[in-house]
């Protein structure tokens, strides 16, 4: 439990004022208070909280299930499925309490993650292998948890609360890796990883999550990113081993959003932008 969720009710009060275009104020500021409730009793068997106000007791409860396979001694299968439920998740949201507008903070979040994957390892050459993976999965809660406020950079925006497809939900993702040998001791080790985009959710011109609008709806594009390392090994003694590389990322410069314009009111709305271009980089390994 975050220590600072016991300092929420000593935190500074938010005023928000709202303006005309034209700089006159529209009716009166509103005060916040911060508030502090008590938690719903558990339903976990394990969970004894004492029925006072700030008696949150968050947890998670997963399991997961594993198989793997040698199929040759060049191919080997391994699947696992994962799933994970969280109750009791600390969050923050804007209420009217006897009247009085406050942000309240309360344990009534959860979350659900289903995860299936698939990995396959081949391996053709002596001590370097070539991993595939596959995964599917689906990532659900509470996205007005109380870090993003009470955290070190925290969001000036405290939003009501909505569950829908969390930040990190993808899918969709294949990925593969490793190393192969190349003549003259020179050791390539790709990566290429293909996934969904991020979700996002959209806002109102109050930066307020638009209720209708699940994150489902807004996802940013499909990332791409074909990236490898090239490295050789150059024997100075029989103790030290110089290796020079060449890591090249995402070779195809493909483009990968890092933002999206999610303000309903701005007239770029749905618009991305960012991204991180082809890069280079050189690097001297001294091995010993």
């Amino acid at each position: 439990m975050p220590l600072n969720v016991y300092a929420f009710s000593h935190y500074p009060e938010q005023i928000i004022t709202t303006y005309q275009p034209d700089g006159t104020v529209i009716g009166n500021p509103q005060h916040y208070l911060n508030l502090t409730l008590q938690a719903a009793a558990s339903e976990f068997p394990f969970v004894d909280q004492d029925h006072k106000i700030g008696n949150f007791a968050p947890y998670t409860v997963a399991w997961n299930l594993e198989a793997q396979h040698r199929f040759s001694e060049h191919l080997a299968m391994q699947a696992k499925y994962l799933e994970s439920h969280g109750n009791g998740l600390i969050t923050i949201s804007p209420q009217v309490v006897q009247g009085q507008n406050a942000f309240v903070l309360a344990g009534d979040g959860s979350s659900l993650y289903r995860q299936f994957e698939l990995t396959a390892q081949l391996s053709f050459q002596p001590n370097r292998m070539i991993y595939a993976s596959y995964v599917r999965s689906v990532s659900e809660g509470s996205i007005n948890e109380a870090d993003t406020y009470l955290g070190d950079f925290s969001s000036p925006f405290i939003r009501g609360n909505l569950y829908t497809n969390r930040a990190g939900d993808i899918p969709n993702r294949f990925l593969t890796w490793g190393s192969v040998a190349l003549p003259w001791k020179v050791t390539i080790y790709p990566m290429v990883e293909l996934r969904s985009g991020f979700p996002y959710q959209s806002v109102d011109v109050y930066q307020n999550y638009i209720q209708s609008m699940k994150a489902e709806s807004g996802r940013f594009p499909t990332y791409f990113s074909a990236d490898a390392r090239v490295a050789k090994d150059v024997r100075l003694n029989s103790k030290y081993t110089l290796r020079p590389s060449i890591s090249i990322s995402n070779i195809t410069n493909h483009f990968n959003a890092l933002e999206v314009h999610s303000n309903t009111s701005d007239p770029q709305y749905g618009q991305f932008f960012g991204n991180y271009d082809r890069r280079m980089r050189v690097d001297f390994d001294l091995v010993f």
